[in-house]
């Protein structure tokens, strides 16, 4: 294999495949070169990355390399022309307006390159990427990489109404969804898919690579969701955990709504958060027109704040939530005002953002903290 590429097209093709590296110090990356074409491969167990660039092509051919030598040295690749030649087990790397940088890399001998899945489709719809990425973000906070649960290390994401998609993450303890207003094919995850976290963070990825909409294709076992753009193509083997019904613990009816500055509780949990101790608890008590918000370490600090919430005028009422995930929410959403809603001191406390992106809605609901705890 012998060719020339530019060094930006090869680091945003190494950059793009990192994601299937999961064991950089043992992987490979694979790279085949047709016609005026070069394809960069990488795959673990559970995600595959092809991303194809442009190239100037004098001798086809397939090569492995190691991942984290090849991805370090094309990172640090001045700008301009780089020539790959590949013979007789190495890869020599030339770089440099007058060829002044040479590198000799050992090649990964007997493997065969890895076709792009044939897979039978079951339906797939083109998705807005700016949407795609806000409702990733909205609830991949919620997921862990590891979870006691297996439900909490994994998003799910399935149809919730005939024209709309919903992503729900929950660890037990809190829970997020982002609804999407958008035309689906006919039976198109009607019993939805579980997505782990690396996988949520590929589709993050991707949605903010520069490309207005993307592809998402289901295979009709049910085993493998791919994403598709321009030259980008990332297949995600899908996990089998049975997701919970995460509806029964959302609550239909709120007895009281307030309306506050997202900013300002941003700021005033911030404060507030300095006084808690390790449950990172905070009281929320909601009196006319005042809400109260305090931490306290056991004889040592206690620290208060108080928001004037204008449109309550309920009975007065106390909550106590984990701070770090009213911050969590207060960062990750951008709406600029948020609805509070609430039953009481032993039901679930709900955030609901105001105004979110077009055809976006999100919901973030917090289990309350016992007194007793």
């Amino acid at each position: 294999m012998k060719l020339k590429v530019e060094r930006a097209l090869l680091f945003t093709a190494i950059s793009r495949v990192q994601g299937a590296l999961s064991e950089k110090n043992i992987a490979q990356i694979a790279l085949k070169a047709t016609s005026s074409k070069l394809t960069v491969m990488a795959m673990d167990r559970h995600i595959s990355i092809y991303c194809d660039i442009e190239c100037s092509l004098e001798v086809e051919g397939t090569i492995f390399v190691q991942a984290k030598i090849f991805s370090d040295i094309v990172r640090e690749l001045p700008m301009g022309s780089i020539t790959l030649s590949a013979a007789d087990g190495s890869l020599e790397i030339i770089a440099g307006t007058h060829h002044q940088f040479n590198m000799t890399v050992r090649l990964i001998e007997d493997l065969v390159w890895p076709e792009k899945p044939n897979l039978e489709a079951s339906g797939d719809v083109v998705l807005n990427t700016d949407q795609l990425s806000y409702m990733i973000s909205q609830v991949q906070f919620c997921v862990a990489m590891e979870s006691p649960h297996n439900y909490g290390a994994v998003g799910f994401l399935h149809r919730n109404s005939e024209d709309g998609l919903r992503l729900v993450g929950t660890d037990g303890f809190r829970l997020s969804y982002c609804d999407l207003n958008v035309d689906l094919p006919n039976n198109f995850l009607n019993t939805g898919v579980c997505l782990t976290k690396r996988a949520l963070g590929e589709f993050f990825k991707i949605c903010n690579e520069g490309f207005d909409s993307i592809k998402l294709s289901l295979s009709e076992d049910q085993s493998t969701l791919v994403m598709q753009a321009s030259g980008y193509l990332v297949f995600v083997r899908l996990s089998n955990v049975q997701y919970p019904n995460y509806q029964s613990v959302l609550p239909q009816v709120h007895s009281s709504k307030i309306e506050v500055s997202r900013s300002q509780m941003q700021s005033v949990t911030k404060r507030v958060m300095l006084a808690a101790d390790k449950t990172k608890a905070i009281r929320m008590n909601f009196e006319d027109r005042i809400l109260k918000m305090s931490s306290k370490t056991v004889g040592t600090s206690f620290g208060s704040e108080d928001v004037l919430i204008d449109g309550y005028s309920g009975k007065k009422c106390q909550i106590a939530v984990n701070g770090k995930f009213l911050s969590d929410v207060f960062n990750t959403t951008t709406s600029t005002e948020l609805l509070l809603g609430f039953n009481g001191q032993s039901e679930p406390f709900v955030i609901t953002p105001k105004n979110e992106p077009s055809h976006c809605q999100s919901k973030h609901v917090l289990v309350p903290i016992h007194e007793s705890q």
